[in-house]
């Protein structure tokens, strides 16, 4: 019934022949500016608001950190309430909470609940309130005193009382869903809540702090399926990234990334999570065909539907196989879940560039940057949407954007996009120069998934190197990363070419000429 429930859903969104991913007010893109009205949130609708630490330890944030992102955990799995994303929370994090009209409106909610979090001795101090987005009434709020053994009854109390208060009276069932743990050891929690602080940084060291963590969590609960999860997750970072784990082969950094997945699977076969976990180990151990990724990812489907994570996985590794009607699906369900997700619609931006309709694309990044201006992996696809449509002062301005936010080592799509708008206004020069140390890099040691090598590809054959192009291509693994790069407008200029009809035959693709 749930995989028929999948099936009906993808099927209810492809049935429009051109239905556009959604802005945060319901609208299609390009996003309104803050100056035009907006539609009025719905009554049932609630943000939990990032607490604030007042510990004198900084070290103690991941408390209030662990403590937002449980009760909005906690609270969305409540049907009768809409529950912002954490995505778009965090976003507004730093904002001044003493207007609540101003930042209700900014996420479209009714009610927001915020607090602070103040570690004095062995005790921990809660103050939370609810309040309403119009007119800031306080309408629940509460004072607690608690040992950090204490920490799980507590966000159970505080998701209760904010559910009841927006909702009313709470069916058993909902009080069964907001009473659930995902341990019974507050060591093990608390190990876990400071490995999910870690793992949020998205730095090398920050991830093997995190993985320090939660194997501490697991030595206190062996049985810990959320912490075996973000396992499997924090190995994963360091395939993803080609980061080097110290004293660790890739191999065995991928089989430990399998166990966990799979260990918390044994465990618990319904978690959605584990099997978004064991879906994105399952397309790296296997790049090029992507086995068992699939049905990985739609048995997650099939047991949230509501999973944006997932319907945003599931639409990446589409595209990647080249379904290319049911990927669109797929992240169109994904914005339909959650607007507010701009990694999602800077992705479908680049689908859109290979789709040939850079105009959607520019209202798709444009959508993501409406979001977070400071998305510099919007900028790239908007930069070549700008290119393919003509404007290439625009697509200029965004390439130079890109590059300036891109964090230092993030630069290959940037670098890449300034290289194809230098060569479109014959400044090759300029162009070489924005590929020579990827280039480089790419030489003297390939990449696992190929992405390196196809970006840089395309910027060579748009400088006229298509030689140069073709032997990094060869030189690159045969995945099906590479498969959907290779249908990249840039490389039109090989389509004829012997040797490029030879690379679309090693990564199995049938028609690399990006059209529908």
């Amino acid at each position: 019934m749930r995989r028929a429930t999948v099936v009906l859903v993808l099927l209810s969104v492809t049935s429009t022949d051109r239905v556009y991913a959604q802005c945060p007010d319901g609208a299609p893109p390009p996003c309104r500016t803050a100056t035009r009205p907006v539609s009025v949130p719905a009554p049932n609708s609630v943000a939990v608001l990032y607490f604030d630490n007042l510990s004198p330890d900084t070290g103690d944030a991941y408390l209030a950190e662990g403590l937002t992102e449980a009760i909005t955990a906690r609270l969305g799995q409540i049907e009768r309430l809409i529950v912002k994303s954490q995505t778009a929370v965090r976003r507004t994090r730093g904002t001044a909470t003493d207007v609540p009209d101003a930042l209700s409106r900014r996420l479209g909610v009714s009610y927001l609940v915020s607090g602070t979090v103040r570690r004095i001795s062995d005790q921990v101090r809660i103050a939370v309130e609810l309040v309403r987005g119009t007119g800031g009434l306080r309408m629940w709020g509460e004072h607690y005193e608690r040992k950090p053994n204490d920490w799980l009854a507590v966000e159970e109390e505080i998701a209760r009382e904010v559910a009841r208060a927006i909702a009313g009276k709470l069916l058993p069932e909902e009080r069964a869903v907001l009473a659930q743990r995902p341990t019974r050891s507050p060591e093990a929690y608390d190990r876990f809540l400071q490995a999910n602080h870690f793992y949020a940084q998205r730095t090398p060291r920050g991830t093997l702090r995190s993985i320090e963590h939660y194997e501490a969590a697991l030595r206190f609960d062996p049985r810990f399926v959320a912490a075996l999860v973000r396992m499997s997750l924090s190995y994963d970072q360091f395939l993803t990234r080609d980061w080097d784990y110290p004293g660790l082969t890739r191999d065995t950094v991928l089989a430990r990334a399998v166990w966990a997945a799979d260990r918390a699977l044994q465990l618990d076969s319904t978690s959605a999570e584990a099997w978004i976990a064991r879906a994105q180990i399952l397309a790296r151990r296997a790049p090029r065909t992507l086995e068992g990724a699939i049905p990985a990812i739609r048995r997650a489907l099939a047991v949230d539907p509501k999973s944006a994570e997932a319907w945003h996985l599931y639409a990446v590794l589409l595209r990647n196989l080249g379904d290319d009607s049911t990927s669109v699906a797929a992240f169109r369900q994904t914005l339909a879940i959650d607007p507010d997700r701009p990694a999602t619609l800077a992705l479908f931006a680049w689908r859109r560039i290979v789709d040939r309709l850079p105009l959607e694309a520019m209202r798709l990044a444009d959508s993501a940057l409406a979001l977070d201006p400071g998305l510099y992996l919007a900028y790239a696809p908007r930069a070549l949407a700008h290119l393919y449509a003509g404007d290439t002062v625009a697509a200029r301005a965004d390439a130079e954007t890109a590059r300036r936010l891109s964090p230092p080592g993030y630069t290959l799509y940037a670098d890449v996009a300034s290289a194809l708008v230098e060569a479109a206004l014959d400044h090759r020069a300029a162009g070489r120069e924005h590929l020579e140390r990827h280039l480089t890099a790419a030489l003297a040691q390939p990449s696992t998934t190929g992405e390196r090598e196809s970006l840089v590809a395309m910027g060579l054959v748009s400088l006229g190197e298509s030689e140069r192009a073709l032997d990094l291509l060869e030189r690159a693994p045969k995945t099906s990363l590479v498969g959907f790069a290779l249908r990249f407008p840039a490389f039109d200029p090989l389509r004829s070419n012997p040797r490029f009809q030879r690379l679309v035959e090693e990564v199995g693709w049938a028609d690399p000429s990006g059209s529908l």
